[in-house]
Order: structure tokens, then C-alpha cells, then sequence
């Protein structure tokens, strides 16, 4: 069992678009693993054994636990053999909390939230949620389990967060981690860091702090007055 579960179509999808909120929960104690669905392999840089040591470095360098899945890169689908995959690694880790990516986004081809492996796990995950806590699915040996809540990163531009995260004392921290991904510093001409670091000042714009990262609800959140007071 672990308190949160991560899944990624990528390695460096985790950590680049949530990764400083990652390291906080964990050294607030609590325990993580990152589901990576691919190992980049059709991407521009780097090769699927690069990605795959990155990724490791990277948990190494957070703390988290990491699987990793035999999906191709570029050929997630939604289909029912994939949502009993993911909900299989639901079912094994038993989180309590589980993040994805935001399973819709009408970016054009320029914008790299918008890859079509992040949607699409997105949408995969959203349904083996509901799957792994099926009693009666067949396919599926192990004993279900009802996840507290799903909540998506790798937000689309056009849909502004309903949950914040101040990472703000982790940055320093963080971009450590994402070092580890150096085969992907060459993204946006090589300035794919900084550009990071503006999404996370401009989340942190929002919300009143220095650095913040944006995440997206889909249920209500039980309302508790101890946070504002």
C-alpha cells in the first residue's frame, strides 16, 4: 500500500510537471510510487535505456518507487485490456490518492501537454479507477480497491487549476531531480527548465506564493474551515 500513485506516459512527465509537490509530500513522510507507461522511445532525444536510467535516478533522487510498464510510446489507446492493466497497478499498490494526466486537451501539435499519450492515459486511468474497485471483473485477480481520490496534472491552458500546491521551498530540490533527465534538457531549443520554472511562478501567481503547481478536481473536496484558519 502507499499513500500516492503517480502514473506517466513518459519518464519525466511525473517530475516534470509535478515533481516539486512529489518531493514534498514525501519528506512530509509520505510513500509514492511512479507508474511509467513507456520509455520514450519514439521521442527525439535520448534512448529508451537513457529514459529508463533517468527515471531511476530521478526516484532515486526523490524517494519514490517506481514501476514501469511495457506500453509504445505514441500507441496508448483507450481500450478495455488497457484499462484492466492500469487497474491491475491499482489494485497492486493500493493508494490512496492517485494523480494522471488530464485526460482532455485541444492543444495544436506545438504544445507539449497536449501529446496524445498524455490524454490518453489520462482517460485510461480515469476509468481503471473505477475498474479496480469492481468486485466483479473477472480479469482482475486481485482484491479491489477504492482509491480516495483522483486528481490530474499536466493541466491544458485553457482549464485553470481548482487545487494548488506551494513548492516554493522545494525548487532548489526539484530542479535537482529534473537534471536527471538530461537527455530531455534539449526540449524548446534547451530551455525547457526555465520555461518549467515560469508555469510553476505563474501557478504560484494565482494562489499568492512564489512557485505553485496547478492540479484539477473532479469531485468535490469535503470543506474543512482548519485550513483557512
Amino acid at each position: 500500500m502507499v499513500d500516492i500513485l503517480v502514473f506517466g506516459p513518459h519518464p519525466d512527465d511525473a517530475e516534470f510537471a509535478m515533481g516539486a509537490s512529489l518531493l514534498k509530500f514525501i519528506r512530509e513522510g509520505r510513500t509514492a510510487t511512479i507508474c511509467v507507461l513507456t520509455r520514450g522511445e519514439s521521442g527525439t532525444y535520448g534512448t529508451p535505456e537513457i529514459r529508463e536510467n533517468e527515471m531511476k535516478e530521478a526516484c532515486r533522487k526523490m524517494g519514490a518507487n517506481l514501476e514501469m510498464l511495457q506500453f509504445r510510446d505514441c500507441q496508448i489507446f483507450d481500450n478495455f485490456e488497457n484499462r484492466l492493466t492500469l487497474a491491475g497497478v491499482i489494485r497492486k499498490h493500493r493508494p490512496k490518492v492517485i494523480f494522471a494526466p488530464y485526460h482532455t486537451n485541444h492543444g495544436s501539435h506545438l504544445d507539449g501537454t497536449a501529446h496524445p499519450d498524455h490524454t490518453a492515459t489520462g482517460t485510461l486511468v480515469r476509468f481503471a479507477a473505477r475498474y479496480a474497485k469492481f468486485k466483479g471483473i473477472a480479469e482482475l485477480k486481485q482484491k479491489p480497491w477504492p482509491a480516495s481520490h483522483l486528481i490530474y496534472y499536466m493541466l491544458p491552458r485553457s482549464l485553470k487549476p481548482n487545487l494548488v500546491v506551494d513548492v516554493s521551498d522545494y525548487m532548489t530540490e526539484w530542479e535537482e531531480v529534473t537534471s536527471s533527465h538530461q537527455s530531455q534538457m534539449q526540449l524548446r531549443s534547451g530551455t525547457v527548465l526555465k520555461y518549467l520554472k515560469d508555469v510553476r511562478a505563474m501557478y504560484g501567481m494565482l494562489a499568492g506564493r512564489q512557485y505553485a503547481e496547478g492540479f484539477f478536481i473532479e469531485e468535490p473536496v469535503v470543506f474543512n474551515i482548519d485550513l483557512f484558519l
